[in-house]
């Protein structure tokens, strides 16, 4: 099973979390294969991507929206398949009332209009408190770290059970 992690970060925050999602799902799933991958830098693996079965969207919030480079790489990303796909999505925001929830819900419109399945993890445990997705403040605090790997495995945990766990010993992690 494979999960991407598509992201834009400028200053390193957005970056950060996305690395830390990703050890939160190989924590829980140290079979999976994941790979973050900055839209800004050019580093989406294509093939990579349509193979997964679960793909997380992050971006920095800039007034009140997801960041551009997130934005353009929507809109220009049409022949890409991702129907059928779990979709997640967090952002990194210097306030926490500075639009991250309009942001978030931006990245999960986009996901839908690509027909993907949308993450929320309130339904199954008390103690996963991401209605929505997932919000980071660049306070650098262990807590934000934990939040983004919490938010990971979550993620992966129902990855696992939309589309069934894979034999671990066929598969090998991958972080890139």
């Amino acid at each position: 099973m494979k999960i991407s992690i598509v992201y834009a970060s400028q200053t390193g925050n957005t970056e950060a979390a996305a690395e830390s999602i990703q050890d939160g799902i190989l924590a829980r799933y140290s079979f999976l294969q994941v790979r973050t991958m900055n839209v800004r830098d050019n580093e989406v693996d294509i093939p990579f991507l349509e193979q997964s079965d679960a793909v997380i969207f992050g971006a920095p919030v800039y007034f009140t929206s997801m960041s551009w480079e997130l934005k353009k790489w929507f809109d220009q990303s049409f022949r890409i398949r991702l129907n059928g796909k779990l979709g997640a999505a967090f952002v990194t925001a210097q306030s926490p009332t500075g639009g991250t929830d309009t942001a978030i819900m931006e990245i999960l419109r986009h996901m839908l209009a690509k027909g993907m399945y949308v993450f929320s993890g309130m339904g199954h445990n008390p103690k996963y408190k991401f209605q929505i997705g997932a919000i980071g403040l660049p306070d650098g605090t262990a807590q934000s770290t934990e939040l983004f790997e919490t938010f990971g495995g979550c993620v992966a945990d129902a990855a696992v059970s939309l589309f069934g766990q894979m034999n671990p010993a066929a598969n090998r992690p991958s972080r890139q």
